[in-house]
């Protein structure tokens, strides 16, 4: 009876076990992926991946080190997945060390204690493993969307054998979703469809083609052109202009005891232009030394203020690229994070709007881009107040058009080549994927950006640089204002003001055609039509021109009494703080939209408008000294690179982590900060290599065609 009893109950045990080992298994097949697609290997025809698989999935129920690790190291669901986080990344890293062999390096002690628990022998897998990257889209309605690209797309990282091929673990994957066999797809009523699984490995085939061999091609052409240039100032041209004033010094020296005041002045004069004519030999030597990156930086970082009286403009534009850089800190990131939804709601606040409003400082800019244009035109005028011919007005906008296109372009194009490789390396080799095809757009539409006209495509057809299109169509229409004007003023002015009322009327009309209320995903979703547009844009510009025309016709002078003068401050502020902070109840009636849309640009180009005339005519006191503060000019000559760079590296820091992001306060103002250093770090390499070389060759030929004339 007793040995009855036993045997009955050690059945009992080893039956309870046993259900409990397959609950274990069922669990796992659940809620670990790689688990689930291990035991579904059978769909496999014999192979070398399948029996690895195979070896994996004994491995994991039999509680061996090396299969859990792999376990450990590739995907799962995570939490918040109805607030957007669609990333169950693993640990790409773990999985490289894991198939390196590569353990921590403990004191004996430390390995002996880890030792107890698990076998060390059994630390590593017995073949070669990769990682991997399946993307597969969800139909579940219980996340939060705001209708843009990608939205239900999940990535799950997987370090599996390495001998296993992207279309046989997209099979076993394949099995796993048809079966529904796991638990978040039934827990929030989800189906999955496979897009495709790609191999992490880099073997840089994608290099081979043709494109990219061009690409690299220019790019190294590039960087040596400046290497040479700047060996050539350096070694050469520096030490020739050295001895010239060694030479200069010495004589100078020896005769000033034999000379009165006045032959003192004219010897320093003599001296200046003596250094000045020491140039190189022949033009090519004189094009080698733009690319100087030696003297290109001392040109970058010389104090002068080139436009007197308007000094604040610099302090204006830094602050305003460091608003942008801020901006899109937040949006680039928000579109990979992991708790995007947390980004949207932490967007309605108070002083979010600080940060979600950085699309008024691209009006700064467009502002400030018609201000100095029509500024340097009026200087000229008045230097020559001669009647101009047709002829001669036809020459001078070709001229001054092709001066815009050599000034903006190479650093421009100089990015766009460097984004087509950057992003295509990204492409093979990003864990995470960016729901923006870079790569394609660039190569795709590169005819829409050299000739500046991006900005008339759709928003899914271009990149972040729509605002160079606008800003040249801008040039142009402004210039051939300006040239009106000459002859024809009233009719310039006329023209301009009919230009603003037909922005104002297709504002409203855009914004009522579409029923457009200020919410994120109507934003996103109308962003060609409200964002990019130049017919819905001009307006700050054409006020920055007549900005400028009414300080050129004051002087520079505007006398104010002392309540006048805090009366129009308080204006100031109050439009371009209306702006930015009205936006608090998102539900507004189609009519406050209408009349938001169309007239916050304006209002924001009004306030901006006083703080210019204010700086310019010394009625700013301690705003107008702090952002004329000498510092600002440098940065200030850097921001256009800064704007060509900074959505580039906070993409590309994005991409090239190994893990997901989260949006924070404090996180995301670390980042913020990271990005805006090494942006203007990049922006000076980028500027001493593409943009100053040719502005310098622009001053050669302006030179060369005065002393012709």
């Amino acid at each position: 009876m007793d040995h009855t009893n036993i045997s009955l109950f050690l059945l009992l045990l080893f039956s309870a076990s046993i259900q409990a080992a397959v609950r274990n298994q069922q669990t796992m097949m659940e809620t670990l992926p790689a688990y689930a697609m291990a035991v579904n290997n059978n769909v496999l025809n014999t192979s070398r991946c399948q029996e690895e698989m195979e070896q994996f999935r004994e491995a994991v129920d039999r509680g061996v080190v090396w299969s859990l690790r792999m376990l450990d190291t590739s995907g799962e669901p995570g939490t918040g997945f109805m607030g957007g986080n669609n990333y169950w990344l693993g640990d790409r890293l773990q999985c490289k060390y894991l198939t390196s062999n590569v353990t921590l390096i403990l004191s004996e002690k430390a390995l002996k204690n880890n030792s107890r628990f698990r076998d060390p022998e059994k630390e590593f897998p017995p073949f070669e493993l990769n990682f991997f990257s399946a993307r597969f889209r969800h139909n579940s309605t219980m996340q939060y969307h705001i209708e843009i690209g990608d939205e239900n797309q999940i990535i799950l990282g997987l370090c599996l054998p390495a001998s296993c091929t992207g279309q046989e673990l997209g099979k076993m994957l394949q099995k796993v979703f048809d079966d529904r066999t796991l638990l978040v797809g039934r827990l929030y009523s989800a189906d999955f469809r496979q897009i495709e699984i790609y191999d992490m490995k880099d073997d840089s085939e994608w290099l081979l083609n043709g494109k990219m061999i061009v690409i690299i091609l220019i790019l190294v052409l590039l960087f040596c052109t400046v290497l040479v240039g700047t060996l050539y100032d350096i070694i050469i041209y520096q030490s020739r202009l050295q001895r010239k004033r060694q030479f200069l010094t010495f004589e100078n020296n020896n005769t000033s005891e034999m000379k009165n005041d006045m032959e003192e002045k004219r010897d320093i004069d003599h001296e200046e232009s003596g250094l000045s004519e020491l140039k190189p030999e022949n033009r090519m030597e004189e094009v080698l030394v733009t690319f100087s990156a030696y003297s290109n930086i001392q040109q970058i970082f010389k104090i002068e203020r080139h436009t007197e009286g308007v000094s604040s403009i610099h302090g204006m534009k830094f602050f305003g690229m460091v608003w942008i850089i801020l901006g899109h800190t937040i949006f680039y990131e928000n579109f990979i994070a992991a708790n995007r939804s947390v980004g949207y709601i932490m967007s309605q606040s108070i002083m979010s709007q600080l940060a979600g409003n950085a699309p008024f400082s691209v009006d700064t800019y467009f502002f400030i881009s018609g201000f100095l244009l029509t500024l340097m035109f009026l200087k000229s005028r008045l230097k020559d107040n001669k009647p101009v011919r047709l002829r001669t007005q036809v020459h001078q906008f070709c001229f001054s058009l092709i001066k815009r296109y050599i000034r903006l372009s190479p650093a421009y194009f100089t990015v766009i080549l460097i984004s087509i490789l950057n992003f295509s390396w990204y492409e093979k080799t990003a864990t995470i994927s960016y729901f923006e095809p870079i790569q394609d757009r660039c190569s795709k539409y590169w005819w829409r950006n050299i000739f500046y006209m991006n900005n008339f495509y759709d928003w899914d057809e271009l990149s972040w640089s729509w605002y160079l299109s606008n800003d040249m169509q801008f040039f142009i229409f402004g210039s051939i204002l300006l040239l009106l004007s000459v002859t024809h003023f009233y009719a310039a002015l006329g023209l301009g003001i009919v230009s603003i009322i037909s922005s104002i009327i297709m504002n409203v009309y855009t914004v009522y055609s579409i029923s457009y209320v200020p919410t994120l995903d109507t934003y996103y979703a109308n962003l060609s039509w409200l964002y990019v547009r130049p017919w819905i844009r001009i307006p700050p510009y054409l006020i920055g021109m007549a900005t400028a025309h009414l300080l050129v016709k004051w002087n520079y002078k505007l006398h104010l009494p002392r309540k006048v003068l805090a009366l129009c401050w308080i204006i100031g502020a109050t439009c371009n703080c209306s702006a930015i902070f009205v936006i608090l109840n998102h539900y507004w009636p189609i009519t406050l939209s209408i009349l938001y849309v169309t007239f916050s640009r304006i209002i924001w180009a009004f306030g901006i408008s006083w703080v210019i005339v204010a700086c310019c005519t010394d009625n700013a006191g301690v705003v107008n000294k702090f952002l004329s503060l000498r510092m600002w000019i440098p940065l200030s000559r850097l921001t256009y690179c800064a704007y060509l760079l900074n959505p580039f590296l906070i993409i590309s820091m994005s991409l090239f982590s190994n893990y997901v992001t989260f949006i924070d306060v404090l996180a995301t103002g670390t980042v913020f900060l990271g990005v805006l250093t090494v942006s203007y770090v990049c922006a000076m390499i980028l500027s001493l290599t593409t943009e100053v070389p040719f502005i310098l060759m622009l001053r050669l030929l302006a030179n060369r065609d005065r002393r012709r004339k």
